[in-house]
């Protein structure tokens, strides 16, 4: 589905617009900057959907419960007397599924500029808007949880004394409780500024159906990079997370890299740290040498490894052929440059054919790996992908189990962890 499927007709001129990102941090970002754009094109933004001649809401796509969630979404908020246009990945990833639903305006994550479309007249484009260095906040006030949220972010003191309970409270529950669903949404963390360094993917990994939503890689000038990070110092920032749907091939398409970036950043001067979002273990493996050397000047305190599986096997059926012993190598490499690290992890349990031994693979990994926090979640059966074509499938019932299994395992590991409806797993060291 593309946003030329369906008759335009322009968003009338300052008019109110209600926003609602159910996404990921990368998707927060993009409806931070179309909050923006619309403020920039006069446009109101209201927290109220009732009060709401449009409502935008940025979908997610990634696994089928995720997908479900967005479109239940979209049904519930059909309810409003207003327009309703489908941003994020859901357009791209779960069409058909959207389609029997709503038939309206889509604007898809590898199509955002095309809002600018919807517009009858357009004061500022879309592509003339700074990337957001901030997250989209959702302040539903018509939910409890949007009410409390609204008024922690317009009270200073509020904000203070939520941030001293909870640096008290970490000392108690651990530091990594930040960096989990759905924390990481919830808790204030103050400080914080975000870097989109690229957008896209360049893998055709048989299970996922994201690069369909996000499109090719596009990398953002390692300069422009600087320029926000120093932007974000000024502004008081100490913390900064470079986004991306893969952080691993950055600059291939402009003629730089990943370290480039890294050993760029690590010469401004202040004082601050640097968190990897998604990257890719081949990127690990390439860039060990280069990582372990700038890990070492302990300013980038966290990167998140989507390892997926413990098995070799497993992997190759992924299309992700990397030797699981030697992303460990690269991994202990990196603990051993700075044992302050925090390493997170994403792993699938149940891919097609996983036999026991390949699950065991996959929970070895832990007695390998100190891993301060991470997700496991369910195979998802995406149609299209190669791996839905994959035999044999695994009993719903013995991925259960599994999930049971690796929720005990953590436990005994004295991992927190905790499940959500019977799906993802999410735990993080005390």
């Amino acid at each position: 589905m593309s946003s030329t499927d369906v008759p335009q007709s322009y968003l009338k001129s300052g008019a109110n617009v209600f926003l609602e990102s159910l996404s990921c941090t990368r998707r927060d970002l993009d409806t931070q900057k179309i909050s923006t754009y619309l403020h920039e094109n006069n446009y109101t933004i209201v927290h109220d959907p009732s009060k709401a001649d449009y409502i935008i809401i940025m979908t997610c796509g990634t696994t089928k419960d995720l997908a479900n969630i967005s479109l239940k979404s979209i049904e519930k908020f059909k309810k409003f007397n207003a327009e309703m246009i489908v941003a994020g990945c859901l357009p791209e990833t779960h069409d058909s599924e959207l389609r029997k639903i709503f038939t309206g305006k889509i604007l898809s994550t590898k199509n955002l500029d095309t809002i600018d479309k919807f517009l009858p007249s357009v004061k500022k484009k879309f592509s003339e808007i700074p990337d957001a260095n901030t997250r989209w906040d959702n302040q539903n006030d018509q939910t409890l949880k949007g009410v409390l949220r609204r008024i922690h972010a317009h009270m200073d003191l509020i904000k203070r004394v939520d941030w001293f309970l909870l640096n008290t409270g970490m000392k108690v529950v651990g530091k990594n409780i930040v960096h989990v669903s759905p924390f990481n949404r919830l808790l204030p963390q103050p400080g914080q500024c975000y870097i989109s360094i690229s957008r896209g993917c360049i893998y055709n990994c048989t299970y996922c159906v994201i690069k369909k939503g996000v499109g090719p890689l596009h990398s953002k000038p390692p300069q422009q990079c600087i320029e926000e990070l120093i932007c974000g110092l000024q502004q008081g920032y100490h913390s900064f997370y470079l986004e991306a749907e893969d952080s691993g091939p950055y600059g291939v398409d402009i003629g730089s890299s990943l370290p480039q970036l890294l050993r760029k950043m690590m010469d401004i001067q202040g004082t601050f740290t640097v968190k990897l979002s998604h990257t890719h273990p081949e990127w690990l493996i390439k860039y060990k040498a280069e990582f372990t050397e700038i890990f070492k000047q302990k300013k980038v305190n966290n990167i998140l490894a989507p390892i997926q599986s413990g098995s070799d096997r497993i992997l190759q059926l992924m299309a992700r052929p990397y030797p699981i012993k030697e992303v460990v190598s690269a991994l202990q490499a990196f603990k051993d440059a700075d044992s302050g690290l925090s390493i997170g992890v994403d792993l699938i349990v149940g891919f097609p054919s996983e036999t026991e031994e390949d699950f065991q693979g996959t929970l070895r990994l832990f007695n390998k790996i100190h891993f301060d926090y991470g997700i496991l979640i369910p195979f998802s059966n995406n149609e299209g992908t190669k791996a839905s074509s994959i035999e044999p499938k695994i009993p719903k019932q013995v991925v259960d189990q599994r999930m049971k299994t690796a929720l005990r395992y953590l436990r005994k590991q004295n991992y927190v962890a905790w499940r959500f409806r019977n799906s993802a797993l999410i735990f993080y060291a005390r």
